[in-house]
């Protein structure tokens, strides 16, 4: 039976075959107040039997592991009931990498080279309900989906439709968040209050079913709000 999991501590599994990344990252975690590691795997199917044992607020994950990668592990847990977030740290950067763990529904993008500080913050979003993309791993996604659109010569009927769904606030909130920018951002943008963006946010992802940020990111671009 997973483990209860308390209001105040974000539960960690660390999925990496590099043991000294693994430590490293495991003691730079534990050191924060908000954190624990309750485990960590060696590979990707230890990393699911972790995420069934423990159900973790959020997964740490590499892409290049033995029995499993990152990118069927990510879409194993997301194909599941499991409400674990799925922060990647690899040191790949190739677009086709990229462009899977999006669609599987990663929550967090992020290269090894990075610092411990935005990783740590990169769970504390994942933990939210938030994404974070590492920015030149974000540009590749909105280059790769700006040139898809110009081939397109309309968006699909089936997402012009959906967005029936929103209110004129909320598709003017849904192009910004398509257009990769956070919550204060948008909130100076439009002249609103911070709690008053997380509320059109949240609505947007109801009423079009999405899970996060990066699918809304997805969506937006593919029904063509960036064109308007």
């Amino acid at each position: 039976m997973a483990e209860k999991k308390s209001k105040d501590i974000i539960r960690v599994v660390i999925a990496d075959d590099h043991a000294l990344f693994r430590e490293m990252l495991y003691h730079a975690l534990m050191e924060e107040e908000d954190l624990k590691v309750v485990d960590q795997a060696v590979d990707g199917k230890q990393a699911l039997e972790m995420v069934k044992l423990h159900n973790p607020d959020v997964l740490v994950l590499d892409i290049d592991m033995p029995r499993m990668n990152g990118i069927e592990v990510t879409r194993s847990i997301r194909g599941s009931s499991s409400d674990t977030r799925v922060v990647i740290l690899t040191a790949f950067d190739e677009d086709d990498y990229i462009f899977q763990l999006v669609e599987a529904g990663a929550s967090g993008y992020l290269l090894k080279d990075t610092s411990l500080e935005e990783v740590i913050r990169a769970i504390r979003i994942a933990y939210s309900g938030e994404s974070l993309i590492q920015p030149r791993v974000a540009d590749k996604i909105l280059r790769e989906f700006a040139r898809l659109i110009q081939k397109k010569k309309a968006p699909p009927e089936k997402e012009k439709k959906i967005l029936e769904r929103l209110t004129e606030r909320e598709l003017e909130v849904l192009k910004l968040v398509a257009r990769g920018m956070n919550n204060k951002e948008i909130s100076s943008r439009l002249h609103i209050s911070d709690p008053t963006v997380k509320s059109h946010v949240s609505s947007i992802m109801h009423k079009l079913d999405l899970r996060d940020r990066v699918e809304a990111v997805v969506f937006g671009i593919k029904a063509g709000v960036l064109e308007e």
